[in-house]
């Protein structure tokens, strides 16, 4: 975060130089921020200011014209000029009332020096003013970074942070986690701090309620979002810059803290492993996860897959990405345990919430993982991703992990078939998958297409595609043309050859529904053994 250093324009009007100035217009407007002290005389100052600036002129431009002097101002004005500042003598001799009146109606500040004075001794101390706050500001900051640094090194530094922030800046600290906790570090009462948290909740501001936020993120994900309240003051730009070193700071407590857990839950591994094979009992599971997560009430679990190529070399640090897909998921109501086995991740997602929406937050949480930057950083490899049946029982967990594995294998032989990264949604190729394993597949592909696919490759054909699409639109010659952009006569000939080959009764439904899955199961083997030829059979 960058920020500019400011003063008021009361602030400067502090300085020696402007011992005999007088404000004529915009008192009010003496808070405004001043930037940079910039010399004008010039009648048209469009594009010339970048806002803030503290204008310094003699008025030599506008002499006696107080029609080219009020459009000074309203130009002045029109650019966020801090204010107007203007030496009285030889140029200027008084301020014309209708421009007094424009500036008051802005409170815009028109400054007026009776006797002369140096342009350049008033630059040259308000910018060494700037440049010294500018020092005292990155001096603070570098002392607070130490602080907060040394607080790292420390036992429950979390805690000790968000008080170090509080200390520092005399505001409510409000600390939420993703998981909802919140933590508060106020002076004010308990009451107090509720109804502060309401507003903050309910995106309600009082008319003199200030607020700053901050996320705490790691790993481009947020974890935790850190906020401070004013009542009073409005937060400056240094007050913004210490509450975003402070997110950083908790963000690295807490990653570190993620990680050393992580370590721990790494040591379950042998156990999850054990789970996986159906070695224990529900009643065995339930205890032992109560031991890991005392609040976790189980309602539903699968099994997440995640296999990429050569993985030990593209995530040298594995136990980061685990933290971030535990954070991913358990913003969804959902505990994870992992384990490794070669070049594939197994996770067990535990369903702590209902289980209508179950599939969805799963579906929302892997769609966060692809997105991520641990992703990203793979795009030279292969990932592949299946979920495997949601069971309910904790110890059918085995069938959701068989499962699990044959939606990966489709899904690495045929995932542009297939969106979805459910074992439910695999359809018809869960038989084509259980007939591929017993070794009847290519049978009844051969008994159901083999003609046709003989045909296509002797003849080139495209019998199989018109057949297939022909099945798609339900019979109906004219849309199946249309797809295939070929003319009705082109489809005649094709469709009577396919009678030929495989009989006119085809559209028959039990005869139609073999052959549409002989036509799936052909596109799944073809995927798998792509030189897999079929020989004509006899009539």
């Amino acid at each position: 975060m960058k920020f500019e250093v400011k003063l008021t324009v009361e602030e400067i009007m502090q300085n020696k130089q402007f011992k005999h100035a007088q404000v004529l217009a915009g008192k009010t407007g003496l808070n405004r921020h001043v930037r940079w002290v910039h010399i004008l005389e010039l009648t048209s100052i469009d594009n010339l200011l970048n806002g803030n600036e503290l204008i310094l002129s003699t008025g030599i431009g506008w002499e006696g014209n107080k029609e080219t002097f009020r459009s000074i101002v309203q130009q002045s004005i029109d650019s966020n000029a801090a204010g107007l500042c203007i030496e009285l003598g030889r140029y200027i001799s008084e301020i014309p009332q209708e421009v007094i009146e424009l500036a008051e109606t802005h409170n815009f500040p028109i400054v007026v020096f009776p006797k002369k004075v140096r342009f350049i001794d008033i630059t040259q101390e308000i910018h060494s003013l700037l440049i010294k706050k500018n020092y005292q500001i990155l001096s603070d900051l570098e002392e607070y970074s130490t602080s907060l640094n040394q607080l790292l090194l420390s036992s429950n530094s979390q805690q000790r942070i968000l008080q170090l922030l509080h200390d520092h800046i005399k505001m409510t600290v409000f600390y939420i986690s993703n998981q909802g906790k919140v933590q508060v570090i106020s002076k004010k009462s308990p009451a107090e701090q509720e109804k502060l948290f309401r507003l903050l909740n309910d995106n309600s501001r009082s008319e003199h309620m200030n607020i700053a936020h901050q996320s705490v993120q790691a790993m481009d994900h947020t974890l935790a979002d850190l906020f401070i309240i004013s009542e009073s003051e409005t937060i400056t730009e240094y007050e913004s810059l210490i509450l975003d070193r402070s997110a950083t700071a908790l963000a690295q407590s807490l990653l570190r803290e993620l990680y050393v857990e992580e370590q721990r839950k790494a040591k379950e591994a042998e156990w999850v492993g054990r789970w996986l094979e159906g070695e224990y009992s529900n009643e065995q599971i339930s205890r032992h996860l109560l031991e890991i997560e005392p609040t976790l009430k189980p309602n539903g679990c699968t099994v997440l897959l995640c296999k990429v190529d050569n993985l030990d070399e593209v995530i040298p640090e594995l136990n980061y990405l685990l933290v971030y897909l535990r954070s991913i998921f358990e913003q969804r109501g959902i505990f994870l345990l992992s384990h490794l086995q070669k070049n594939q991740m197994v996770f067990i997602l535990i369903n702590k919430w209902k289980t209508n929406d179950m599939k969805k937050r799963v579906s929302d949480g892997i769609e966060c993982l692809r997105k991520s930057e641990f992703i990203k950083r793979t795009k030279d490899s292969n990932i592949y991703l299946g979920v495997g049946k949601i069971v309910s029982q904790l110890d059918f967990i085995k069938n959701s992990y068989g499962t699990a594995n044959e939606t990966l294998k489709f899904r690495e032989k045929m995932s542009n078939k297939l969106s979805s990264y459910f074992y439910e949604d695999l359809y018809i190729f869960r038989l084509v998958l259980t007939a591929n394993e017993k070794g009847v597949l290519s049978d009844f592909i051969s008994d159901y297409l083999g003609p046709i696919l003989w045909y296509d490759e002797k003849k080139n054909g495209e019998l199989l595609k018109t057949l297939k699409i022909y099945l798609q639109c339900k019979g109906g010659k004219k849309e199946t043309a249309e797809q295939l952009h070929i003319v009705r006569q082109t489809l005649y000939h094709r469709l009577d050859k396919i009678y030929e080959l495989i009989g006119d009764d085809f559209m028959e439904p039990y005869k139609r529904q073999a052959i549409e899955v002989a036509i799936s199961a052909y596109e799944y083997i073809s995927e798998t053994v792509p030189d897999i030829t079929y020989q004509m059979k006899s009539s």
